[in-house]
């Protein structure tokens, strides 16, 4: 397991040491667990004087770019991106593909998740656009379809893509 702080991901010299344990780990078939070091950070998430990494939206896309991830995939309880809230509006309908993150699509984000989360899909879409401006692509896709990331590895239509490429 590995520990994260902001300050981690902000000093140059500590993020190229994560990268390079990571690099490191991932040779070896060591798949790490992420998460944030909340016994020495939560001063962070209190005063707001340093990057938080309190949703693990963005601590996904934080990970990613410092491990030149070819995808990043945010696996939750709803198919994708829609353009209204599904669980609201009967005709929403999902977006299979977004090739930038526009306040057209923020908008989409509304607010923040359950009263029990933090994340939602505005912090997907945070996440999103990290991840975009890393040249990493994203997809969004629901996690109680048992072969998601089976068929999102076989470049099947999954979910929503978010394209770092902005490519159709």
């Amino acid at each position: 397991q590995i520990l994260l702080t902001g300050e981690d991901v902000e000093d140059p010299v500590r993020a190229e040491h994560l990268k390079n344990t990571f690099t490191s780990l991932l040779e070896l078939g060591i798949l790490p667990v992420v998460n944030e070091n909340d016994s020495v950070s939560a001063s962070e998430i209190e005063t707001g004087q340093r990057l938080v990494l309190g949703d693990n939206d963005t601590l996904s896309a934080i990970v990613a770019g410092l491990c030149k991830a070819d995808l990043l995939v945010l696996l939750t309880d709803i198919d994708g991106l829609f353009d209204a809230d599904p669980r609201k509006d009967p005709n929403a309908k999902l977006i299979r593909r977004v090739e930038a993150i526009t306040p057209e699509i923020e908008a989409l984000g509304g607010g923040g998740g359950t009263q029990w989360g933090t994340g939602g899909m505005a912090t997907k879409l945070t996440a999103a656009k990290r991840a975009m401006a890393h040249g990493i692509d994203m997809v969004i896709a629901n996690s109680c379809d048992l072969n998601a990331l089976y068929d999102i590895v076989e470049g099947k239509d999954v979910g929503t893509r978010f394209l770092a490429g902005g490519q159709g």
